[in-house]
């Protein structure tokens, strides 16, 4: 197992209160879970709190990188020790 490090950014850093956290995962679908599980209702409370209704898991309204690269371009999910998995809320304005 990989000890990664995942970072929050932005409002999801204010609405958590924690800059980021350790997770022990083998592949990215582990990681993502352990995510969800630590910090999804907490996040989906925080952001009802403010008038958005948010469904589904983090990843499904999260800009999500792992070393820097959008979980979309990633060809390999597995995880290796000192990861970082960087978790940003949907870049919005104008």
């Amino acid at each position: 197992m990989a000890s990664i490090a995942v970072k929050f950014y932005s409002l999801w850093r204010q609405y958590l209160g924690v800059d980021n956290a350790t997770l022990q995962a083998d592949g990215l679908d582990e990681a993502l879970d352990q995510v969800e599980e630590r910090f999804g209702s907490h996040l989906r409370e925080q952001l009802r709190g403010e008038g958005v209704q948010v469904d589904g898991k983090i990843q499904d309204y999260s800009l999500i990188l792992l070393n820097g690269t959008s979980l979309r371009n990633l060809k390999q999910t597995s995880l290796k020790e000192g990861d970082v998995l960087q978790i940003f809320p949907p870049a919005t304005g104008g």
